[in-house]
Formats: structure tokens, C-alpha cells, sequence
């Protein structure tokens, strides 16, 4: 069967994060100390947890935080490293909550749009603005292009693209008042002769060219080598200069790398939309930015101590960030209710214009875009109707194995085999363990379980305990203890287990109540 309707795994992203961080390629020393045998080491372990095999949520915590402990090498500021880790630990827990909850009948390229357009795009405005003001990274006063969004690229309208590393590149020059091959190769005269100073100077035009991008340790090695070649010849780069120009080459890799991703996945147009999706919201929640600045302010000039000011802005911080939450809750709602009392009228834009007053631009306009943005993912023919139909059957004590054939023709007919391939097999599944024939429903119940991972959202709760019940009854450990972990993966709660630690004694228990317990009132 073809697996092509589904999320991309969350191992996938993860992999996706070391990729765009570009931290694993290397040829030389680098600040990590990780050599070719421990980085073979680390990209399949990436691989694995991509197929999702072996431990899976052991691996992923793992792998998560060995990206955390290399980052921390090349930029060692735990205010910069949190900025950057925050939104990517929230993108992260949207995904998980997205797979949890939504469930997809799109193909994985649509999905992960679906993903893009609606999820990542708002959630990183905010997460953002949320780190860096939670870090205060303002105090840092890291010098990046006068550029407000220098970290994204300059789309052509022929798609010819300008990538914010050459971006970051070329400020640098420009700020240490130096040409590029000044800044790479100090001195460089027809009499000189440096092949390490050549080699960096031929490596940077390239990379300013877009031809390739580099690998984070090839990337760093290049500017710290000049900042000291500089150096020796008198021209002194400032230590908080050569910081700030570090950090901006690390964004820049990242943004680049994912541009280019999703220029090869999509198109050039696509790519426009994102940028300028994310412009338009880090324009809207400016306002609200400020707003937290302007009150926060005359506060922290009051504070006597470090300690003090450092709790007021946390706990400052805290607090207004639920405040915004409420708002946009608020908009949503009232949004909502404006849609029933008048369903398909437009809301006036004396009413938009109330809202904005009063809850903000960002709380309005966001949920506007999403709401258009979100009716261009619409489901197949078909596709509500058949799920609907097949709950039913489930659902029905009475139902027989001839209508689940019908309903298994009914779903090929409307080309659904894929979306769908998961409800057919629970059915046969259920029908056989309403009988109690544990035996013939494990099969089912397989297929189904293995079918719904990254498809069937917020239906997987059922699916997952009817699978490790029904492992239990077979008396097939491993299968039970693969549900398990794929429910602890998920975040997916398992009866008897619950919150609990998954001991070995704490699953023996489990294992024995699911043995012996009966669910058919839950089907």
C-alpha cells in the first residue's frame, strides 16, 4: 500500500533541525569534539528514529538533546541558545499535538503545508517574540543588518532567490568596512601565498554565490580564522562583534537551508507566500510587543536588584503572554458566534475595525488569514461521509462481517483505500473481539494500528488501548509493549497506566488488567 497520505514522522523533522543546522557534516576539528566515528554514530540513530525504530521516545530525547549540547560549542550563551531553542521545542510540540489530535487525508507533501501555512507560521511569530523577550536578548545588544527581516530571503519574481546567508555574508564585509577577499585573505597581493587563507576566501565566494551551503564547523572555521588573520595584520574584529556575527551566520544557515527545502518540495511562489505569511504576522504582533515594553518599563526602572528585575520580567512575561492568549481566544469566540447568528454573511468591517480596537491586530487579522488559509485544505469526496459511516459500524454491536465488505468495497470505490486504511482493519478487528475470538482480531488490529500512525488523529486513543488490550489478550508481550511506546511517544494516554512511570512492575500490572478486562461498552 501506497504510504503517501499521512504526516512526515516526527523523527523526520528532527532530522530535518540537524540538517538545517547543518552541524553534522565535517571534514575538520570543530568546537564539538564529535569525531566521524561518533557523528556515523549520530546520523543513524537519525535514520532509525526517522523509520521509528528501536526506542522511540528514548531516542528522540536523546537526539534532541545531543543537537542542544553541540549548539551549545559553537555558540555558548544560554540566553541565545534558549532564544533559538524555545520556538523550536514549541514547533515540535505542535507537531506532536497536530498528529495527536488532527490527523491527516492529505498527501505528506500537502500535510506538511497544511502544517506550514496554518501551525508553524503563527506559532513561530509568537514563540519568538515570547524568547526573545523572556531571554532579553535586547540586552545583548547583538549588532545584525539593518534589515528588519534580513533572516529571510529576497524572492525575485522570476524565482531567483537572494538566500539570507549571503545576506548576513555581505553585512559582515560591509560593517568591518573590508571586501571579501580583504576580510578572507588579509593582504593579498600577487606576491602573497596562504593556501589556508586562499582556500577560506574560495570557499566564501562560493558560498555567497548560493552554489552550496556550508556545514556549520566548516562555516565558523572560515570567519574565526579570518577574524584572526585580521587580527595579525592589526585590524582587531571586537570580540562582542565577532559574537554577533557568529549568531547571524547560524540563523542565516538555518533560514537558507530551509528555504531551499521548501523552493525544492513546493515552488517559488509557494515559498513567497510563507515569507510574506510571516512578515505580515511579525508586523502584527508589533503592537502587542510594544504595548508589554511600554507598561513594563517604569517597573523595571523600580527594581533595586538583579534578582528583582530578572523576577518581576519573567513573572511579567508570564502573565502577559496568557493575557495575549486570552485575546486571541476571545476574537476566535466572538468570531465564532458572529458566524452562527449569520451563517455565510460577511462580518462588516465596522465590526473588524471594533476588534482590532479592542483585542488587537494580530488577534484579528491571524485568525482571519487562517480561516482562509485553512478552506484550501478541504477533505476529498466522500471522505466525511465514510469515516461517519464507518464510526457507525464500529460503534453498532450488531454490525456483520458482509457490511464491513460492503463498507471495505464502498471506500475503494471513492478512491479512499489510503485515507481510510485504517478503519477497515479496526472494524474487522472489533467484529472479532465483540465475539471473543482474540486470536483473529490481533491481525486486524496490527494493520490498523500500524495504518493510523500519522493519519488518524484524535481517533488513535481508541485504536491504541484496543490494540495493547487486545496484544495483552494474545499474550504477545512485544506488540503490547510496542503500543505502549508508541502511546508514550504520542502523549497518548493508556488505560491503567495513565501518567505513570512505564515500569517493568507498573506494565505487569497493566498487562494483567487488559487481560482480563472487557471494553465493549467503549467500542
Amino acid at each position: 500500500m501506497n504510504r503517501d497520505t499521512c504526516f512526515a514522522t516526527q523523527g523526520e523533522l528532527v532530522k530535518l533541525a540537524y540538517d538545517a543546522f547543518g552541524v553534522l557534516p565535517r571534514k575538520e576539528a570543530s568546537h564539538d569534539d564529535i569525531d566521524e566515528t561518533q557523528k556515523k554514530a549520530i546520523q543513524k540513530q537519525l535514520v532509525r528514529l526517522a523509520k521509528e525504530e528501536g526506542g522511540l521516545l528514548s531516542n528522540f530525547e536523546q537526539v534532541i538533546q545531543t543537537l542542544s549540547s553541540i549548539l551549545t560549542a559553537y555558540l555558548p550563551s544560554l540566553e541565545v541558545l534558549s532564544a533559538m531553542g524555545d520556538p523550536f521545542d514549541d514547533l515540535l510540540e505542535a507537531y506532536s499535538r497536530l498528529v495527536r489530535e488532527e490527523g491527516t487525508y492529505l498527501s505528506k507533501v500537502e500535510t506538511l503545508q497544511y502544517f506550514i501555512s496554518t501551525k508553524a507560521i503563527p506559532l513561530l511569530v509568537v514563540s519568538l517574540n515570547q524568547s526573545l523577550l523572556k531571554h532579553r536578548l535586547a540586552d545583548l545588544a547583538l549588532e545584525t543588518p539593518e534589515d528588519t527581516f534580513w533572516y529571510l530571503p529576497t524572492i525575485a519574481e522570476d524565482g531567483s532567490l537572494v538566500l539570507p546567508l549571503e545576506k548576513v555574508m555581505r553585512w559582515v564585509y560591509a560593517r568591518c568596512e573590508l571586501s571579501q577577499t580583504q576580510f578572507h585573505y588579509p593582504g593579498k597581493n600577487p606576491q602573497s601565498d596562504n593556501n589556508a587563507l586562499q582556500q577560506n576566501l574560495d570557499n566564501a565566494i562560493k558560498w555567497t554565490r548560493g552554489a552550496r551551503l556550508p556545514a556549520v564547523p566548516a562555516l565558523f572555521r572560515n570567519f574565526e580564522e579570518s577574524f584572526a588573520a585580521l587580527a595579525q595584520r592589526g585590524r582587531e574584529i571586537t570580540k562582542e562583534l565577532q559574537f554577533s556575527i557568529l549568531v547571524a551566520l547560524m540563523v542565516a544557515r538555518v533560514s537558507s537551508y530551509l528555504t531551499r527545502e521548501i523552493t525544492d518540495a513546493y515552488d517559488h511562489q509557494y515559498l513567497a507566500d510563507v515569507y510574506q505569511q510571516f512578515r505580515e504576522y511579525a508586523l502584527w504582533i508589533a503592537d502587542d510587543v510594544s504595548e508589554f515594553k511600554a507598561e513594563l518599563a517604569p517597573v523595571m526602572q523600580r527594581q533595586e536588584s538583579t534578582e528583582s528585575a530578572q523576577f518581576v520580567w519573567l513573572n511579567a512575561c508570564s502573565h502577559y503572554w496568557t493575557f495575549f492568549d486570552s485575546k486571541l481566544a476571545a476574537v476566535a469566540d466572538t468570531v465564532r458566534r458572529l458566524k452562527n447568528d449569520r451563517p455565510g454573511a460577511r462580518i462588516r468591517d465596522a465590526v473588524l475595525a471594533a476588534l482590532k480596537s479592542k483585542y488587537g491586530l494580530f488577534a484579528v487579522c491571524s485568525l482571519q488569514d487562517l480561516i482562509q488559509r485553512q478552506s484550501a485544505f478541504l477533505p476529498p469526496h466522500g471522505f466525511a461521509e465514510l469515516l461517519n459511516h464507518g464510526f457507525w459500524l464500529k460503534k453498532n454491536a450488531a454490525t456483520r462481517m458482509d457490511q464491513i465488505d460492503e463498507y471495505a468495497a464502498l471506500v475503494a470505490a471513492y478512491g479512499l483505500g489510503e485515507q481510510l486504511c485504517w478503519m477497515v482493519p479496526w472494524l474487522r478487528g472489533v467484529y472479532h473481539y465483540r465475539k471473543e475470538e482474540f486470536e483473529a482480531a490481533m491481525p486486524h488490529f496490527q494493520a490498523a494500528f500500524e495504518n493510523a500512525k500519522y493519519r488518524a488523529g484524535k481517533y488513535q486513543y481508541k485504536l491504541v488501548n484496543h490494540y495493547v488490550e487486545i496484544a495483552a489478550k494474545n499474550d504477545d508481550r512485544r506488540c503490547f509493549k510496542k503500543g505502549i511506546e508508541w502511546a508514550q511517544y504520542l502523549g497518548i494516554k493508556v488505560r491503567w497506566l495513565r501518567d505513570d512511570e512505564p515500569t517493568e512492575e507498573k506494565l505487569d500490572y497493566v498487562y494483567f488488567m487488559l487481560k482480563i478486562a472487557r471494553y465493549d461498552h467503549q467500542m
